[in-house]
């Protein structure tokens, strides 16, 4: 969604808070991510890649990471396989991450970035201006969860799961049970859009619900975007408690 806010922004009135060049690194979350993650080989999930903009800012930031890059739409993934092709540690996936392997319909908008497994909310064009979330078409793809993505290929530990799914971030995380019960993604990245957009989009608190059951915390809220007064979108990074353990006890270590 991010992608043509700051277009529309000043003809709809909204006020966005974004990061300036001079800004200090806590209010950069990929600065953020950076920081936390000392791995010098993560493994990155970059769920909803669209074609490929945020696996390059993760590649300029980790350049021995293991990138992971997953999107369903056929045009969009033509681009974003395009991009990597010389490069063997990112993998292109042309699926959908939900709760559930199978087939799902995708909701095709007149602008890509709204693609989504939902369906467009009638109220939508009053927080995101006319025609953007417009439906198009519907077509079939592919869906997978985490769990059994990571099952087939090995994976037993990601360092950093980043979901822009278009209001869909709560099925892939439920298709991320177990490797989320077991602590064993340190690092969320995700985008929660709070103003009503897709049908069937859960609710901040439902998320950190399901957080809290999980024992991942918040480590703060970054991109703040509102329409008016109200906070229509906010992009969040969620840690495991065992990783905020392991971060906190490297911080006083490093301050005596």
């Amino acid at each position: 969604m991010k992608r043509f806010v700051k277009a529309a922004a000043k003809s709809l009135g909204f006020e966005i808070h974004r990061i300036s060049p001079n800004a200090t690194n806590v209010t950069d979350p990929y600065a953020v991510m950076r920081r936390l993650i000392d791995n010098p080989q993560p493994i990155i999930f970059d769920v909803g890649a669209n074609v490929g903009r945020t696996a390059k800012r993760f590649r300029s930031l980790f350049p021995e990471a293991n990138i992971f890059c997953f999107e369903p739409f056929p045009s969009s993934f033509e681009r974003l396989s395009s991009a990597f092709t010389n490069d063997p540690a990112i993998e292109c996936h042309q699926l959908a991450l939900a709760d559930v392997p199978g087939i799902s319909r995708l909701t095709v908008n007149q602008s890509s970035a709204t693609n989504s497994l939902l369906t467009s909310d009638a109220r939508a064009a009053n927080y995101w201006g006319p025609n953007l979330l417009d439906t198009q078409a519907e077509i079939e793809v592919k869906t997978e969860t985490v769990d059994r993505f990571c099952e087939r290929k090995g994976l037993k530990h990601l360092d950093i799961l980043k979901l822009d799914v278009q209001g869909a971030e709560f099925s892939v995380l439920e298709g991320a049970r177990e490797l989320l019960q077991n602590q064993c993604i340190d690092l969320i990245y995700m985008e929660m859009i709070t103003a009503p957009t897709y049908v069937g989009q859960r609710k901040l608190h439902e998320y950190l619900g399901l957080f809290d059951t999980w024992k991942y915390e918040v480590f703060d809220f970054y991109n703040l975007c509102r329409k008016d007064a109200r906070l229509i979108q906010t992009d969040n990074i969620m840690i495991s408690s065992r990783f905020l353990s392991r971060y906190e006890q490297s911080g006083a270590a490093n301050a005596t």
